[in-house]
């Protein structure tokens, strides 16, 4: 059950896909995949959803498939038989949520109040969704529920898109979000494939947020250093930071003392959730260097790392909020 929350979180979006053509499944579940969202909750408002649990878990196995709006322990059974890894329900529902308890199933139930969570902790569960997220409160009634509920985390559903999605997802208690807002119906009945792959890639670029905070130069030494930060500084106006280990001029270039990482420099990318990154990354067969990790005293995320790779002469390192205020 850890690692299938685990996955969930680096991914960070939960398509809630309603299949309404049993042909349309795979290249749907496909465009899903290709765009970097490898997450389906397939949701139980079709008849079709056994059948598309069962086509996904067959022909597309790295795919991690779920079943959505779950509202007897009938369809659960069916779902896990076909192969979904977890379940969700959109209220809190005993029946449902004793029987995957009892068969050490993943259990999402969606809550929207206190007493439901309550209710929910009485089953020990820690993972919850929060649904309909828009409507009972949005980001601002999670960001309260955190005060007595510190331990559980939710991933909210409804009303969710890529506008708002940092609303929740800046949140300590949010795993993730769920919605479906890659997968207008207008392009599923048109059949239009390649337009949600292009939408799904831009959800996960507008979860990554990807931003370039500085260029590092190697220099030879700390008054070679001092000497191109005053250069830029003078010319371009810039303003100077010294720094222990480097000299900046203005935020944007960085000066080693001494040749450091890449052959040229680094350079600095900026994104909001560098577990998400990485995730995403290691699809390209790019990794962490584990022992560059630091890491927030407070809630141990990833605050800087970099990776191994260097492009065009220059390593790359990855810097959240964070780090990026230090600057």
């Amino acid at each position: 059950m850890d690692e299938i929350l685990d996955r969930i979180s680096k991914i960070g979006i939960v398509p809630v896909v309603k299949i309404t053509n049993p042909e349309h499944t795979i290249p749907l579940t496909q465009a899903l995949y290709k765009g970097g969202i490898d997450v389906a909750e397939i949701t139980y408002r079709s008849e079709y959803a056994t059948e598309a649990i069962r086509s996904i878990s067959t022909n597309i196995p790295n795919m991690l498939v779920g079943a959505g709006t779950v509202t007897t322990v009938q369809q659960a059974v069916e779902a896990i038989e076909a192969g979904a890894s977890f379940i969700v329900t959109p209220g809190f529902n005993p029946s449902v949520v004793s029987w995957c308890k009892e068969h050490s199933i993943l259990i999402l139930p969606g809550v929207s109040t206190a007493s439901e969570i309550e209710q929910a902790l009485t089953y020990d569960l820690k993972v919850l969704k929060f649904f309909p997220a828009e409507s009972s409160g949005g980001a601002k009634k999670l960001k309260d529920f955190y005060g007595p509920y510190a331990d559980i985390k939710f991933i909210p559903t409804g009303g969710i898109n890529a506008v708002n999605m940092h609303d929740y997802l800046n949140l300590p208690n949010v795993l993730a979000i769920g919605g479906s807002f890659m997968l207008p119906n207008d392009l599923i009945h048109a059949e239009d494939w390649n337009s949600i792959e292009v939408l799904s890639s831009h959800a996960i670029k507008s979860l990554l947020d990807y931003q370039l905070i500085h260029l590092g130069i190697n220099a030879n030494s700390e008054e070679h250093s001092l000497e191109i930060a005053q250069q830029f500084c003078k010319l371009f106006h810039f303003t100077y930071y010294k720094k222990p280990k480097s000299n900046f001029a203005g935020k944007g270039f960085e000066i080693m003392h001494k040749p450091s990482r890449g052959t040229n420099g680094h350079i600095g990318i900026f994104t909001r959730y560098p577990e998400r990154a990485l995730y995403q990354l290691a699809k390209e067969n790019i990794y962490a260097i584990e022992e560059t990790i630091t890491r927030n005293k407070k809630t141990n995320k990833i605050n800087f790392v970099y990776l191994d790779l260097e492009i065009g002469g220059f390593a790359v390192h990855l810097i959240n909020p964070d780090v990026q205020m230090e600057v």
